[in-house]
């Protein structure tokens, strides 16, 4: 099979991402999850925070808010500037930095009491290898007993047993075609998009190495993580095999 490009570059690299993924939450408002997360990563007051892959800062600036020291982390500049502009509206004090997850600073190590991953894209990497990088980087920045949130889109035993899917959606405007297949053996999860706007005529693929609960869990104890649980949501509900993603919450 051809080598799956990296699709996260490029739909990240402007505006684009806002076509096909709007906001799913206004970062001015307190997210419906975020009691939920705030109860699953249990920070003290003051607490220091990275929220690794931030986009667009849907949970870093409400944690900024509540008074918590929070770094948002992301590769996308056009990402990071949105979420620069949304934290001065809210006027949220955050430090953002734009990097690869793969490589955190070196200054960062043992500097978070908890690291956050949510609404994340982990397995975008083309190298399995650099997958589990991630997750030695944040077992290294984090203290002593701290905890990691990962929040992954996809469960391979969900997109298994639901197969293919085909779908549309308003892009505002205008509607994109959703096409999402699973191939089996290399385990990547593709979706193809495609729409017309203004005229012209639009195609990106966005594609992820789909795992499975037990896969992600035996990369957490390969990364050093001394315990972690699963579940299908952040309310802490059971995963099924028809649980579209999955929660892990590890701790050091």
């Amino acid at each position: 099979m051809e080598i799956p490009s990296r699709s996260w570059q490029r739909i990240y690299a402007d505006e684009k991402f806002s076509w096909l993924w709007p906001p799913a939450y206004e970062p001015n408002s307190d997210p419906p999850e975020l009691e939920q997360i705030l109860a699953l990563l249990a920070p003290q007051p003051g607490a220091r925070i990275l929220d690794l892959a931030c986009g667009l800062g849907w949970l870093t600036i409400p944690l900024a808010l509540r008074g918590f020291q929070v770094t948002g982390y992301d590769l996308s500049d056009a990402m990071l500037t949105r979420a620069r502009e949304s934290a001065k509206q809210a006027d949220a004090q955050i430090e953002w930095l734009r990097g690869d997850m793969r490589s955190l600073p070196a200054g960062w190590t043992a500097t978070f009491d908890s690291v956050t991953l949510t609404l994340s894209e982990f397995g975008c990497f083309d190298d399995e290898s650099d997958n589990q990088q991630v997750l030695a980087e944040v077992m290294r920045v984090l203290k002593s007993g701290g905890r990691f949130l990962l929040d992954i889109v996809v469960n391979r035993d969900e997109l298994i047993l639901n197969g293919d899917r085909n779908s549309s959606f308003d892009g505002g405007g205008f509607f994109i075609v959703d096409k999402g297949s699973l191939d089996i053996l290399s385990g990547i999860f593709s979706r193809e998009f495609q729409w017309y706007r203004q005229g012209r005529r639009h195609e990106e693929t966005w594609q992820i190495r789909a795992y499975t609960a037990p896969e992600v869990t035996r990369m957490l104890e390969k990364a050093g993580f001394r315990e972690s649980t699963v579940s299908r949501n952040y309310a802490g509900d059971s995963l099924t095999r028809d649980s579209v993603g999955m929660v892990f919450l590890a701790q050091k």
